[in-house]
């Protein structure tokens, strides 16, 4: 059995504590959209997690309808399974969907353009039967802790990692149309210090 994330309480992540340290970019909203605040940080420690290195953001916000939102950010060495994990899937890797036809959506990683592909959360085995040989038996990872349809999942690749976009509800999926630009926390020093917080999310808590 895998063991839990090890978590970063959001004041702790503004102030600095810890970030240093993590081995994997800390995907940063920058500039934040206005009224979004951040829920906190989870990162992989040790040998569990299949060895690789990852990080995952939680922001708290409204989505275009004027509804609470909540985006984790995960940033991951292909194979970690925790992208998948939250984003309820089967298998540690995404499904063949991504990287097939036009993107639905793109994001800006440190200046550069990243396209993102829909995970079709409808048919989350999909994930386990298109990923071939670098599927992981999801036996290993903790329950999801909600069902697959209660959110929508995008994925790309950013800095040689795999990128995974999680929104929740799944119909506050619309707030990546309006493209956000990530920056990695660990690069902006003093100015981590304005990054408004909110209360640390339940769902960076695993194990």
């Amino acid at each position: 059995m895998l063991s839990g994330l090890a978590v970063l309480d959001p004041l702790a992540v503004v102030l600095g504590d810890g970030l240093s340290a993590l081995r994997a970019p800390v995907w940063t909203p920058w500039p934040l959209p206005p009224d979004w605040t951040l829920g906190g940080v989870a990162y992989t420690s040790g040998v569990d997690w299949n060895g690789r290195d990852c990080t995952a953001t939680s922001w708290l916000g409204i989505d275009p309808f004027g509804e609470p939102a909540e985006i984790l950010l995960v940033c991951e060495e292909a194979g970690a399974g925790v992208g998948s994990y939250f984003a309820g899937l089967s298998t540690n890797y995404p499904s063949a969907d991504v990287g097939q036809g036009p993107p639905h959506a793109r994001f800006t990683v440190h200046g550069r353009p990243v396209p993102l592909w829909a995970v079709d959360m409808s048919r989350p085995e999909r994930a386990a039967q298109d990923a071939g040989p670098f599927a992981v038996a999801a036996a290993d990872a903790p329950d999801p802790v909600v069902s697959a349809d209660q959110r929508s999942v995008y994925v790309g690749e950013a800095a040689g990692r795999w990128l995974w976009v999680i929104v929740h509800p799944a119909e506050a999926g619309a707030v990546v149309v309006h493209p956000w630009k990530l920056v990695d926390a660990r690069t902006l020093g003093a100015e981590l210090a304005s990054i408004p917080i909110g209360e640390l999310s339940a769902r960076l808590v695993v194990g």
